[in-house]
């Protein structure tokens, strides 16, 4: 009996890691994507694969902590749950974008005022957090 609960044990672990590490690479794959193209986040993929790499790999989780781009933004984040103002600004800027341009693509209310509920609680969340390192946060 010992030996069948510890093989789904490792089993499980193991799956657990493999779907971490996937769900990191898509969400880089996503953020890679948004970078061109408008409306898509870049920064909400970028921390989801960095809490993803944290849990199932050290190697891929230093890499994105230390990227030449992404690195200090995903530092920030990691160590004092920071976004910079002028990234706030832009994600408020294309979420209107989007409001408009998914309103005059379906024109349909009901998905326009969904959208706006959502990404209105989405930008109260990320405007909520703070912008710089305080000095007590150092």
């Amino acid at each position: 009996m010992r030996i069948e609960s510890l093989d789904k044990f490792i089993i499980c672990f193991f799956m657990r890691k493999y779907l971490l590490l996937s769900l990191g690479w898509v969400c880089v794959g996503f953020a890679f994507i948004g970078i061109f193209v408008p409306g898509l986040p870049t920064t909400i993929f970028l921390i989801i694969a960095l809490w993803a790499f944290a849990k199932s790999s050290k190697k891929f989780h230093a890499w994105l902590l230390n990227h030449k781009r992404f690195g200090p933004l995903l530092r920030n984040w990691e160590t004092h749950k920071v976004v910079p103002k002028k990234a706030k600004i832009t994600m408020v800027v294309l979420q209107i974008l989007v409001v408009f341009m998914i309103h005059y693509t379906f024109n349909n209310i009901y998905i326009t005022f969904s959208l706006i509920i959502v990404l209105t609680l989405v930008a109260w969340y990320v405007l909520s957090l703070p912008s710089k390192i305080t000095d007590n946060k150092i």
